[in-house]
């Protein structure tokens, strides 16, 4: 018989036997059925990821509200009917991006918390380096609470009047030949106008807007 050898068996001591040093990391196996990702797989995403913000140059687009006119505005009783008309300036600053305004978009105005008219935006691409100006059309009926009108009423004569405007508009990135996934892009902002007398185009005193686009 020849030489007989012992098999060998790899000891990995516990975590006690470290003496407060870091226990050496063993990957854990994969699980059962599951194929790892080769490196060169994450490579290549990462890669294409690094071409794309290098060469398109993303930019996310800018919004604001540049008019508020008022079509038509009956308050009777505690009923308030309305037809404003807002105007949003688009800006696309990408010179390599257009953008695709898909349906869905949402257009409101609220007073005090209570919302007064609502609308939705037109589908539409954006060419790249454009400003468009989005006019929007809100209609309501609405039942007001009496303090909410005797508010409204004040606010009129004062000729101050606070509204809140929030819209909401998904979006793509249209790029050569491809298109991104839907963006969704959310703003809020607070205005003060003089008036909203029918027929009539109202002053904006003041003006607070906060936008948001989510990539």
């Amino acid at each position: 018989m020849g030489i007989q050898y012992q098999p060998y068996y790899a000891h990995v001591p516990d975590q006690a036997h470290y003496y407060g040093q870091p226990q050496p990391y063993y990957y854990p196996p994969p699980h059962p059925g599951q194929k790892p990702v080769p490196r060169y797989h994450k490579e290549q995403r990462v890669g294409a990821m690094a071409f794309f913000i290098l060469y398109y140059n993303p930019q996310k687009p800018n919004y604001d509200v540049k008019e508020f006119a008022v079509k038509s505005f009956n308050l009777n009783d505690n009923t308030l009917e309305t037809d404003f008309k807002v105007s949003v300036e688009a800006d696309n600053p990408n010179d390599k991006i257009s953008i695709l305004y898909e349906k869905g978009s949402m257009f409101d105005v609220s007073y005090q918390g209570t919302r007064i008219c609502s609308g939705s935006g037109p589908e539409f691409q954006q060419p790249t380096k454009n400003v468009t100006m989005l006019n929007i059309s809100l209609e309501g009926k609405d039942d007001l609470n009496s303090n909410v009108k005797d508010s409204f009423i004040e606010d009129q004569k004062n000729g101050k009047i606070p509204l809140d405007i929030h819209i909401y508009v998904p979006i793509k990135f249209a790029l050569e030949n491809s298109k991104s996934k839907i963006i969704d892009v959310m703003m809020k902002c607070y205005i003060e106008v003089d008036s909203l007398k029918r027929g009539k185009k109202s002053k904006i005193l003041n003006k607070i807007c906060h936008y948001k686009v989510n990539f």
